[in-house]
């Protein structure tokens, strides 16, 4: 009876395993990834302790308000994801890491940024990845404070937005986060960069990636075109971000006329954009 007892037990078991692993990790599509990545620059030897990083994040959240915590149940459960990941580097084994002149065009470090980033021994990456495909965009409010949370007990100087490419000084994170302590918005994570190359000037997203998008480039575009086409781009990057399972055409209306957006094939990593003016008829 005793052998049965435990057979049972052990199927039992294992179904409750695999619904718990479904209910973390989903479904999974091939060739979808939906990351989230900081760097956090320190002259830290050892990660912050689990329960002083939890606390800190939660209960002990500075920018929590009246009403609102940063961190509730909804994102906590990210805390025993195992879809998060969390490791140190340091300088010595990792120099290019701590090189800006190597981070890609877009994160162009200031003054106090590049005193940060020399004051720095090693450095704290915390990465969000899955596979599965997101239900929702938790991730983006957990994973800014948790950065925030590991610069604060840490001694950072510096966070990269690696997926954004966006560098701030931990003082700058931390006063955007106090300011508006929800993150869960399209602003705080995507950035839209103008760029002239030989057959003229091209756009391209920074942070799509976070909701499991791949990045997006429009062009080629006349010089003069700048501030309409950058708004567009800046439009439908917001709308990706809000609504990530829609798939377009998307459809926006400006200076009197309908854009339409239709995401084509890849060219250089990022999916080619091509952008469709219909005017409106008085």
């Amino acid at each position: 009876m005793i052998p049965g007892v435990l057979v049972l037990s052990a199927i039992v078991l294992s179904i409750a395993a695999l619904l718990g692993w479904r209910y973390l990790v989903g479904a999974r599509r091939p060739g979808y990834l939906a990351l989230t990545e900081y760097w956090v620059y320190t002259g830290a030897e050892n990660l912050p302790e689990q329960t002083a990083l939890m606390d800190r994040m939660v209960g002990a959240n500075p920018h929590n308000r009246r009403g609102f915590a940063c961190v509730g149940a909804r994102e906590g459960m990210i805390f025993s994801d195992i879809r998060l990941h969390m490791g140190l580097a340091r300088r010595s084994k990792n120099p290019t890491s701590f090189r800006p002149d190597l981070f890609e065009s877009l994160a162009a470090p200031t003054k106090e940024v590049l005193e940060g980033l020399a004051a720095s021994s090693s450095l704290i990456r915390v990465r969000y990845a899955s596979q599965a495909v997101l239900t929702d965009t938790r991730q983006l409010q957990f994973m800014p404070h948790l950065a925030d949370a590991v610069a604060e007990l840490t001694g950072g100087t510096v966070v990269f937005d690696q997926v954004m490419e966006r560098l701030w000084t931990a003082e700058e994170f931390h006063a955007a986060l106090n300011e508006k302590p929800n993150c869960e918005r399209p602003d705080f994570h995507v950035q839209v960069a103008w760029q002239e190359q030989e057959d003229g000037f091209y756009l391209q997203t920074r942070g799509l990636r976070k909701v499991g998008w791949p990045e997006l480039l429009s062009g080629p575009h006349d010089q003069d075109h700048e501030v309409l086409m950058r708004g567009l781009m800046t439009r439908l990057a917001f709308h990706i971000v809000r609504r990530p399972a829609e798939t377009g055409p998307f459809e926006f209306d400006e200076f009197d006329d309908t854009f339409v957006a239709e995401v084509g094939g890849w060219h250089e990593g990022k999916k080619q954009l091509t952008w469709i003016r219909r005017q409106v008829k008085g």
